[in-house]
């Protein structure tokens, strides 16, 4: 990944910073319990974490007794990843990887893109990303991804949240959305408690409609099953946050 493409220079320490507060035991915990529920497997079965972060997911994982990889291109990341599974002492498979140059095939029951994780580059590279993703996939097995409503973006246009932070400090979060290219920018400001420097933060990523997402699934041998609008499973609607949609490998080659 060429040093001049966003992630990373976005996810570093300062992500952490911003997001570790949000990203609760609590909320891990029901992150989890709904991807293992979606993905409805046989214990031990073999699992990839795509864009596994700090490991949070894939170590919920672990502990349900799947067999879990977790790819992500940040070093940093994966071994703090590392240290959260022998904490508590479960196995996870850690590995160094761009999610375009994945390289598995007929390997897993299962894979789940969460927490926005798709969607970082232009849409060729995307769509290469997916058939990737299905060719790491058995027949049969399924995909489970998680990322931001586009629809409820496109209704609430130059949003604006001011959100309180653990131990003081405030986090603005500015999002606009490219109706034309379907990208959406977001701008995030930490202003610590006691004054000093603030963190700025921006990223951009390419936001798909149902539609979009589920035609290019379709090109790419996936089969839409489920699509809910958060982890409490509710219906998906233009104005739930998320969009998650289950989908299921077709049988034979893709």
């Amino acid at each position: 990944m060429s040093t001049q493409e966003w992630p990373v220079t976005f996810f570093d320490g300062d992500y952490l910073r911003i997001y570790e507060p949000q990203l609760t035991p609590e909320l891990t915990r029901a992150e989890v319990d709904f991807i293992s529920g979606a993905l409805d497997l046989p214990h031990g079965a073999a699992v990839l974490d795509v864009g596994c972060g700090i490991g949070r997911h894939a170590v919920g994982m672990a502990q349900r007794g799947y067999r879990v990889t977790g790819v992500d291109f940040s070093a940093p990341y994966l071994e703090i990843a590392a240290q959260a599974a022998a904490k508590i002492g479960v196995q996870v498979t850690w590995r160094r990887c761009d999610m375009r140059e994945l390289d598995d095939v007929d390997a897993f029951d299962a894979v789940y893109s969460y927490f926005t994780s798709f969607g970082y580059y232009q849409d060729a590279e995307n769509e290469a990303v997916l058939e990737r993703i299905v060719h790491a996939l058995k027949p049969g097995g399924r995909f489970l991804i998680d990322m931001a409503n586009r629809e409820r973006t496109l209704t609430h246009p130059q949003q604006r949240g001011w959100n309180p932070q653990p131990g003081g400090g405030l986090l603005m979060e500015e999002v606009s959305l490219d109706i034309v290219t379907s990208r959406v920018t977001s701008r995030q400001i930490l202003i610590p408690p006691h004054g000093g420097s603030q963190v700025v933060k921006t990223f951009e990523i390419r936001l798909y409609t149902c539609a979009e997402l589920t035609a290019l699934m379709d090109r790419h041998g996936l089969r839409v099953i489920s699509v809910w609008g958060g982890a409490d499973r509710s219906a998906y609607t233009s104005e739930t946050r998320r969009m998650i949609i289950l989908a299921e490998r077709r049988g034979g080659s893709s």
